[in-house]
């Protein structure tokens, strides 16, 4: 079932992720990691007059207003609900408490109706399988809970409240809009099912709590022990404990101020964010919540990739949340294939994700990435527990060079698009065994064991300019040797062959590429090739900025030409200006980028990963970590350089 896009606000506790439309619907829960599984195809909760046929009205029924915000300072979901001709307003409390996987949907319903009724509450919901025949459903009579189930997997959906009805299967959803639930079978081989519970009689202006809980186990007899668990607990102390617990954790971040009020929530925001894409039980960093499970209109972005992660990392480092840092990785040591290299994506607990093909940035950025972390530490053990991960990365990525352009091989660039030898690529290359060879020499490693890494960097840096600069555009280009059609002969005259892989098999590619690609960036910043302020560079960016510039409604685009989710600019491509211009001191630039990414935020305070060119709403994947993390480290600059 294709759900909505768009995720509107997130929460869960690392472990647990759920996903909320902006009409309060349950659009995705996934569990045991914040990455997989999901638990539903759908889910809906309503209210329903008690005794009269067909007056189920779900909540995010149109004829209801909505209104939606975060509790200050924490990942508490706050909504109002609000239907005036059926006379009733609900304010929810959605969270996930911290130390226990249940997402807690707290209902606050009030009749504002001007005279007294019965009401009652109905919840939907139809487990996700790829088998129906595997999808079961049972009503466990004892803990008053509706349970889904498959092998190693149990939700229970239950209440502090003893159920009304239920019914397994046949059509719950319609049975549930009618308001009677035929519960005769109480386990069976269907994935959809509906509860209802009897909230009583409401007087005129009377307002009543109801609690709703979703909890998640590896066994039956797990999640049974956690209902009681719950219910013991009940949800007005869970909903101060996660209150609390979201407070302390922003309080013990280093804090970050730059005086305007916006950008200081969105700073907070962007750690809150941190948190819930970090999962706790492996270390991984998700690049968003998904919203394309069925590739609809993209390749999907539940997964890590370390060239999101590296930047993430460094946010993480200046926010003071160095033990994520530390065991993020743990995780990528623990990932990283036997040949050194690191491949496109992975699941969060480690497995490889769907790929298309190496990139090398990836294997680059990561070993970047943990010099990085010690410099911020200054842990030796820390370097230590990734040495022989540096060691094996860095000797992979010397194997990788291409003897003809002396530029790392072929592969897919930043982007995943196109298959070649790129200029960020390799800086990304330059800037890991730049790294690996400093972490050799603070580790009082043998000098004859990095020089090769080293003079391999060198010899980068030379192919680089001798393969993308070209002086009489005063620009680097963006790739050499490179498919610029992926499905069939190259679309240029300018062509040649080129060996693929180690068994021989050719392809044509095109011998340069010349759009104009905000990666290129990524030669100084954050790879530091060249200076920020080398003639070839400053060149370069102003080429960036005037051929890339959004017209309307400013901010970066990727590259020319680019149409993906229709050529929009990006929040992550605007920061990743604006933090060259930081390093240049053009801070008045700086800021302006700055404030354009600010206003792209929802009214929830997420950043997405694009704002649309013609509206200038945020636009696409919401929240995108990368987005975040570039935003504090931009923020971070500025406020450092004491000109906010």
């Amino acid at each position: 079932m294709q759900k909505s896009y768009y995720n509107n606000a997130i929460t869960g506790n690392s472990s647990m992720l759920a996903c909320l439309s902006d009409k309060s619907e349950l659009l995705r829960l996934f569990w045991p990691n914040i990455d997989y599984l999901q638990q539903f195809d759908k889910m809906l909760c309503g209210i329903f007059i008690k005794n009269r046929n067909g007056s189920t009205v779900w909540l995010n029924d149109q004829r209801c207003e909505h209104n939606q915000e975060y509790m200050p300072d924490t990942n508490i979901v706050k909504s109002i609900i609000t239907n005036n001709s059926d006379g009733y307003k609900v304010i929810i409390y959605d969270f996930v408490h911290p130390d226990r996987d249940v997402l807690v949907r707290r209902f606050e319903i009030k009749n504002i109706l001007p005279e007294q009724r019965e009401l009652g509450f109905v919840a939907f919901s139809a487990a996700t399988s790829a088998d129906t025949d595997i999808a079961c459903s049972l009503f466990d009579f004892y803990n008053e809970a509706l349970i889904h189930y498959r092998s190693n997997n149990y939700i229970a959906i239950f209440s502090d409240k003893p159920a009304f009805q239920f019914q397994i299967g046949n059509n719950a959803n319609e049975a549930a809009v009618n308001t009677y639930l035929f519960g005769k079978e109480d386990i069976g081989m269907m994935k959809d099912a509906a509860v209802s519970w009897d909230l009583g009689t409401f007087a005129k202006n009377e307002t009543k709590g109801f609690n709703l809980y979703i909890t998640a186990g590896g066994t039956l007899r797990l999640v049974k022990g956690l209902i009681k668990e719950v219910k013991s607990i009940g949800a007005a102390l869970m909903l101060n404990q996660t209150e609390q617990y979201w407070k302390d954790f922003l309080n013990k971040a280093n804090q970050i101020k730059s005086g305007n009020d916006r950008l200081d929530s969105l700073y907070r925001r962007s750690l809150l964010v941190f948190r819930l894409m970090y999962d706790k039980k492996s270390g991984g960093l998700l690049a968003a919540p998904e919203v394309d499970e069925y590739f609809t209109r993209c390749g999907r972005y539940a997964y890590c990739w370390g060239r999101d992660a590296a930047f993430i990392t460094g946010a993480l480092d200046i926010a003071g949340l160095n033990e994520c840092v530390d065991n993020f990785y743990k995780w990528a040591v623990n990932v990283q294939d036997e040949d050194g290299s690191w491949q496109q994506r992975y699941h969060m607990d480690g497995n490889l994700a769907p790929c298309w093909g190496l990139q090398i940035d990836e294997t680059g950025t990561l070993l970047w990435g943990m010099l990085n972390h010690f410099n911020f530490v200054r842990r030796l053990e820390f370097l230590q527990s990734v040495w022989s991960s540096v060691e094996k990365g860095a000797d992979f990525l010397i194997r990788f060079i291409d003897e003809a352009t002396g530029l790392p091989k072929p592969s897919f660039d930043l982007w995943e698009e196109r298959y070649g030898e790129h200029a960020y690529s390799s800086a990304s290359v330059y800037a890991g065994l730049v790294s690996a060879a400093e972490i050799a020499k603070i580790l009082g490693k043998p000098v004859q064991q990095y020089t090769k890494w080293k003079d391999t960097a060198a010899g980068i840096k030379q192919a680089i300019v001798k393969c993308f600069w070209k002086e009489d555009y005063k620009r680097f280009i963006r790739s050499v040797r490179v498919k610029l059609n992926g499905w069939g002969t190259e679309p240029s005259q300018s062509t040649t062959m080129i060996e693929i892989n180690p068994k021989g098999y050719m392809r044509d590619v095109t011998l340069e590429d010349w759009k104009v690609d905000v990666s290129l960036v990524g030669l100084s910043i954050p790879f530091g090739v060249f200076d920020a302020n080398d003639i070839m560079i400053k060149d370069t960016v102003l080429l960036i900025e005037q051929v890339l510039t959004s017209e309307g409604v400013g901010g970066i685009k990727r590259y020319e030409n680019d149409s993906y989710i229709g050529g929009n600019p990006w929040v992550l491509t605007t920061l990743w200006v604006a933090l060259y211009h930081t390093k240049t001191g053009n801070y008045l630039k700086a800021k302006e980028y700055l404030y354009w990414a600010a206003d792209a935020k929802t009214d929830m305070g997420l950043l997405p990963e694009q704002r649309n060119k013609y509206t200038g709403k945020a636009d696409w994947i919401i929240p995108l970590t990368w987005s975040h993390a570039m935003y504090v480290h931009v923020l971070s600059e500025l406020v450092k350089a004491g000109v906010l």
